[in-house]
């Protein structure tokens, strides 16, 4: 009988894995081992991927892949997976002194949440695989000692099969530690130990935190934490780290730790951690009689959650409000108001400071390049914060991995994994992190596709022309109209998603697998400090970059200076109008003025910098008499009449296709290759003339 066969809200005990033999593996390390009961939860509401409930935790796997699992409704038919694999088994002021600590442990095991509680890092945190994609290390002094705290990606195994797998284990044995400190989740503790046993062939003293303890205590189960470290041979202590508890007493042991020699290092060299069924024969027999466990796999609130949001019917109508919703919160019911409120202050502060100077080049450089070029983008401030918000209750929250799970079987019609839905989503917060994310994503066809067309996803750099724009041309339209926009790059990278899976990158594909954690209460602290640090780094964007761009910017939009007899500064005989009008033909076809066209120059180095360019160009232009009256850049563009509405959309769709900002680029470069980082910067630009200048042309025929 295979998995395949076996229908909703039945169960049965595996008896073989057949297929590849990196998938078979993979399976084993997460506890698909002969003997295991699994739980048939729940199929997607397309029908695929099926969700399993294994060792208490739930994954998904395609439809196409359950075949290959062979299993039985009987235990008789199976060998004993608990048979006995040891028969003896009885189980604040720096006082100059330095510890370097490796933390390792499963995706969402609440490692990373440890991390920032602990050194006061800044690390992002989120409910699904792939957050941490390199080492991060923190700083803190415990008991005198300054502590360098090295937060590793989170790793079911030191297989390899994944590049944060490869990562860790070449870590673990090219860096010098003096204790790894391995952070399980007590709730799913066997297949958490499969990385301990691992983590110990390293030979370096080790320390366990047995993470989310709270959630073990309401739930009413426990651990005899005590006899799992006589067992294990190295100490374990609950812990609860979004709240702090535990920790000191944690730290205390790990700076103790420091130059022992491992209990465990007889132990470890005995046991084949290649032998997944060795392993957990060896792992089950460290927990009997210890772990007790009332009710295993999912919680019931999880159970009554995923029955509503992955509903074959509801399920894709709940994904679609919330990402509408998110979309009406970050542009329209409450961005925009925050964001008058600053526009209002840098009008008062250039009035004011204009006020008070001389006419002269100057005054034109502080009111006009400075507070004009950065304030035009600091005002996006408010709309940027609340769509990290609310990408990070999503993700801290546990829905992101549900919506990866619903999504799946469209995604594979486009070439796609399930997991490329997570970097596409923070690809709308920046690409740079997105790109970086498609780590999680072991198949390298998948990863290369995804890494491919993360740009079209519209980063929160855009975000100010989308509004400026919406503003000026669509003003009781938009959160439709610039939703449509986004809605237009998912489209267009899904189909090029799919041109690139068949015709440009040609790899065998992997199989799909995917854990879908307990859904949590996001800590309102995490969610609001991840969201800070995105805004923390714009705003020093705004104080470096743009900044000296925006001085950059002035002075070639202000020399040559020319004035006309009424007093105007031509600007199209500036170094920037001539360069604007030289291009201007190229640009003809989208209906874009030299102006516009200066923008999308500047925006090569950073898609801020096209707001920036404009706001400069346009209050070049305007006397102070208009100037005061128009100081807003849409109502500039708009008053200008040098731009229609379908030119307005038109130049939307450029901004969201064409080059992606110069980080990105060497982002790909880093994670794909230069070759394809090249190819990224060619087909996106083609890409963003030939749409821009068809739906302008076709606009103007109705």
């Amino acid at each position: 009988m295979k998995l395949s066969d076996l229908k909703i809200g039945e169960s049965a005990y595996l008896l073989q894995v057949n297929g590849e033999e990196a998938f078979a593996r993979r399976l084993s390390e997460i506890g698909f081992i002969r003997g295991e009961k699994i739980h048939n939860h729940m199929k997607a509401p397309l029908m695929d991927p099926v969700e399993y409930e294994i060792m208490g935790t739930t994954v998904s796997l395609r439809r196409s892949e359950t075949k290959y699992i062979d299993i039985s409704l009987e235990p008789d038919e199976c060998e004993n997976k608990k048979s006995s694999f040891f028969s003896n088994l009885r189980f604040r002021k720096w006082n100059g002194q330095e510890i370097k600590v490796a933390l390792v442990g499963n995706p969402n095991c609440g490692k990373t949440t440890l991390f920032n509680h602990i050194s006061g890092g800044h690390e992002k945190e989120g409910n699904y695989c792939g957050v941490t994609v390199d080492s991060k290390e923190g700083t803190f002094i415990h008991n005198g000692v300054k502590v360098y705290l090295i937060d590793l990606p989170g790793t079911y195994s030191l297989a390899s099969y994944s590049p944060e797998e490869k990562y860790v284990e070449d870590f673990l044995k090219n860096t010098k530690i003096d204790v790894i400190l391995n952070v399980l989740d007590s709730n799913n503790l066997e297949r958490n130990l499969y990385l301990t046993l691992q983590c110990q062939k390293a030979g370096v003293p080790m320390v366990g935190a047995l993470n989310m303890y709270d959630e073990l205590e309401k739930r009413g189960d426990s651990i005899d934490h005590q006899e799992l470290s006589n067992r294990l041979k190295m100490n374990f202590f609950p812990t609860t780290s979004k709240y702090g508890k535990g920790l000191t007493q944690l730290f205390d042991e790990v700076l103790d730790a420091k130059g022992t020699i491992p209990k465990f290092k007889k132990q470890a060299e005995i046991i084949d951690t290649n032998n997944t069924g060795e392993c957990y024969a060896y792992i089950n027999q460290a927990l009997e009689g210890i772990y007790n466990r009332k009710k295993s796999g999912k919680s019931m609130i999880t159970s009554r959650i995923d029955t509503i949001v992955t509903n074959r019917w509801l399920g894709f109508i709940i994904f679609a409000l919330i990402i509408f919703i998110i979309f009406g919160f970050t542009f329209d019911w409450c961005g925009n108001f925050i964001t008058d409120l600053i526009q209002l202050f840098f009008d008062w502060l250039s009035e004011t400071i204009g006020n008070h100077m001389g006419d002269g080049r100057l005054k034109d450089l502080i009111c006009d390049g400075i507070i004009g070029g950065v304030g035009g983008v600091m005002v996006f401030l408010p709309n940027i914060l609340i769509l990290f918000i609310c990408v990070s209750l999503m993700e801290e929250s546990g829905y992101m991995a549900r919506a990866a799970f619903i999504l799946d079987r469209i995604m594979r019609v486009f070439g796609l994994h399930g997991k490329s839905f997570i970097p596409m989503i923070c690809g709308f917060g920046c690409n740079v992190p997105a790109i970086m994310s498609t780590r999680g994503i072991e198949n390298r066809k998948n990863r290369l596709v995804t890494i491919l067309i993360c740009s079209l996803f519209s980063c929160s750099a855009r975000i100010p022309v989308y509004t400026v724009l919406a503003n000026a041309f669509f003003p009781n339209r938009v959160t439709p109209i610039i939703f449509s926009v986004y809605l237009v790059g998912i489209a267009i990278a899904l189909v090029l998603a799919k041109i690139f899976s068949v015709f440009l990158v040609k790899e065998q594909e992997m199989n799909y697998l995917m854990e879908l954690p307990e859904y949590r209460l996001p800590s309102l602290f995490n969610v609001l400090k991840h969201a800070w640090e995105r805004g923390k780094q714009y705003l020093m964007k705004m104080g470096t970059i743009i900044l000296m761009a925006s001085i950059l910017i002035w002075v070639v939009s202000y020399f040559p200076h020319h004035e006309t007899d009424e007093g105007r500064l031509k600007t199209d005989e500036t170094f920037i109008g001539i360069v604007g009008k030289f291009i201007e033909p190229v640009f003809r076809p989208q209906g874009f003025n030299w102006q516009m066209d200066v923008g999308l120059i500047s925006g090569l180095s950073a898609k801020e910098l096209v707001v920036t360019t404009l706001n400069i160009v346009y209050g070049g232009e305007a006397d102070a008499e208009i100037d005061q009256q128009t100081n807003n850049l849409s109502k500039k563009l708009k008053d200008s009449g040098a731009l229609n509405a379908n030119g307005a959309y038109a130049y939307m769709l450029f901004n969201l296709l064409y080059f992606p900002c110069m980080a990105t680029i060497a982002t790909i470069g880093h994670e794909a290759g230069w070759k394809w980082a090249g190819f990224s910067i060619c087909y996106t630009c083609a890409l963003a003339w030939v749409v821009s200048a068809v739906f302008y042309q076709v606009s103007r025929l109705f």
